[in-house]
C-alpha cells in the first residue's frame, strides 16, 4: 500500500486490538488479513495492521507503550 506503513504483524485477534487502539487514540489505520483458506475468519491468520506514513513513528511508539514486549514485572 502506497503512502503506508506496517505498524503491526501478527495474530488476526491481536491485530484487530492493535487496531481499535490506533483508532481511539485519533490514528488512520488499516488491517489486512492473509487469510489463505477458502473460508476466512480464523482468529490465527496473520494480519497487518497500517498506518499512514506520517503517523508511522507516533503509532509505533504508542503500540510499544501499550503492548510491552515484556509483561510488566517480568524479569
Amino acid at each position: 500500500m502506497k503512502g503506508w506503513t506496517i505498524v503491526f504483524q501478527g495474530p488476526d485477534y491481536a491485530a484487530g486490538v492493535v487496531l481499535a487502539s490506533l483508532e481511539a487514540a485519533g490514528f488512520r489505520a488499516e488491517v489486512m488479513t492473509d487469510t489463505g483458506h477458502l473460508w476466512p475468519g480464523l482468529a490465527a491468520e496473520e494480519s497487518r495492521v497500517f498506518v499512514p506514513e506520517e503517523q508511522a513513528g507516533e503509532a509505533l511508539r504508542m503500540i510499544e507503550s501499550e503492548f510491552p514486549a515484556e509483561p510488566p514485572g517480568a524479569g
